[in-house]
């Protein structure tokens, strides 16, 4: 269900989109998707990239921690490594 409000969620609410991409990393990490969970990851890095936002800093901490639980999945060790 968060996938299909995410996919219509307007981009100008750049912050908002993050976090919650954010949220859904962790569902997908919980429910051993790592590979759909690096992809969701890659886009909520990009989008936070753009913002001055602890909370969105924060919460990529604790994006790459959940995926490091996966790092040997090629998906999400390339996640791991283009931040590192």
């Amino acid at each position: 269900m968060l996938r299909g409000v995410l996919s219509r969620y307007d981009a100008t609410h750049t912050r908002e989109l993050a976090l919650y991409l954010s949220w859904l990393v962790v569902a997908l990490a919980d429910a051993n998707e790592p590979e759909e969970a690096a992809a969701t990851a890659e886009r909520m890095i990009a989008l936070s990239a753009d913002v001055a936002s602890e909370r969105t800093a924060e919460r990529t901490r604790v994006v790459l921690a959940r995926l490091g639980e996966f790092r040997d999945v090629p998906e999400v060790r390339a996640v791991l490594e283009s931040v590192a």
